[in-house]
């Protein structure tokens, strides 16, 4: 038995969240980072505030934030001599002729041992993206409360706490490196000794777009669908792979009065339509399944669990009252009508089929 998404289910999910409390975070984060920046610009030459970009990056773009969300952010310097530090550098010759000598050493063979060198010589380590990351630690240590909790992993830093940031409320800082030509942020991967590079693209410009479009109502449908996954999986779904298919979803389909109206329209379009048709809302040459920053987290089981999540609930024939509503009167008050049993089953299938070719004509026509 399907669970019903009723009118006022799917009202509550969209004014669930605190928007006053997700600005104050967002402010907050940004005072606490660049005022840490700026006292480590006073000891250190490599770093300058200027040459810094912090940048949200998961459901804090839009608001969009659901009781499992993270706030995370990306911190990018743009020194290139720090991102030249990070990467160690091996002599792959060297290795090899040790790895011979010690494979064919017979062991009864005994080597004179050399002397250890009792000499004290202090030696300065190069800047790297791992000392920035640990500066920024000690920095942020000193504007926090001591009620406060700062985990440093290696590539990203988590900030906890009750006193300045509030409940249930965990924030992270992935220090990177950053390309302001290309925007190009580059995340080390310290085991794999070498850098990731991410690039958003037009993402931010895209969001602009949509809103000057659609108003709120587009940041609504994702808090609803971010709502609705995080119940059936708990965990928070692919933001980017959940933007770009509201983002497709033609303008017409957005009600600005009408939330309910607006997600059975949307919900249906992206079950009905073909998942290779939706483009990337950072590349608009690729598709959802070919943007590797989708493709990370195979984009395909997320686009499967996102379309599961919308058939375990019966919403398909509330269209009738709502997206169509201004074409047949007869939906308008259809509750009456349900004393005509199958005539009305009838009359509801064929409006349904209406819908769909409305929706294949919007879409061959975009």
């Amino acid at each position: 038995m399907k669970s019903q998404l009723n009118r006022e289910l799917i009202e509550g999910l969209n004014d669930s969240n605190n928007q006053e409390f997700l600005k104050h975070i967002d402010d907050f984060v940004y005072d606490l980072v660049f005022s840490s920046l700026d006292d480590i610009a006073l000891k250190s030459p490599f770093i300058t505030p200027d040459k810094c970009v912090l940048l949200p990056v998961n459901e804090v773009v839009t608001g969009a934030v659901s009781q499992l969300s993270e706030y995370s952010y990306f911190l990018g310097v743009e020194n290139p001599q720090i991102e030249f530090n990070s990467k160690k550098r091996k002599n792959f010759w060297k290795n090899v002729w040790r790895e011979f000598r010690a494979s064919w050493r017979i062991g009864r063979k005994k080597y004179k041992k050399n002397k250890k060198d009792t000499s004290f010589d202090v030696t300065i380590d190069k800047y790297k993206i791992s000392d920035f990351r640990h500066d920024m630690v000690n920095k942020l240590s000193e504007f926090l409360s001591e009620t406060s909790m700062i985990y440093e992993y290696t590539n990203h830093i988590s900030l906890i706490g009750i006193d300045d940031f509030g409940t249930n409320v965990r924030v992270n800082i992935y220090v990177c490196s950053y390309d302001s030509k290309t925007r190009d942020f580059k995340l080390y991967n310290q085991n794999k000794n070498k850098f990731l590079t991410i690039n958003f693209g037009k993402r931010l410009e895209n969001i602009a777009l949509k809103e000057n479009s659609c108003g709120k109502m587009y940041s609504n449908m994702i808090r609803i669908f971010n709502a609705l996954y995080s119940k059936a999986y708990d965990k928070v779904p692919n933001q980017i792979l959940v933007e770009s298919l509201i983002f497709n979803c033609p303008n017409i389909l957005f009600d600005q009065n009408d939330t309910y109206k607006t997600f059975v329209n949307v919900a249906n379009y992206i079950c009905l339509t073909s998942p290779q048709s939706f483009l990337s809302i950072c590349d608009a040459s690729k598709t959802i399944f070919q943007d590797p920053i989708i493709t990370r987290t195979d984009s395909q089981l997320d686009f499967g669990k996102i379309v599961n999540v919308l058939d375990r609930y019966k919403y398909w024939f509330c269209l009738l009252n709502n997206f169509l509503s201004f074409a047949n009167p007869i939906c308008i008050g259809g509750d009456k009508w349900k004393k005509f049993g199958w005539l009305w089953d009838l009359v509801q299938v064929w409006w349904l089929v209406h819908f769909c070719i409305n929706i294949a004509q919007t879409q061959k026509n975009s």
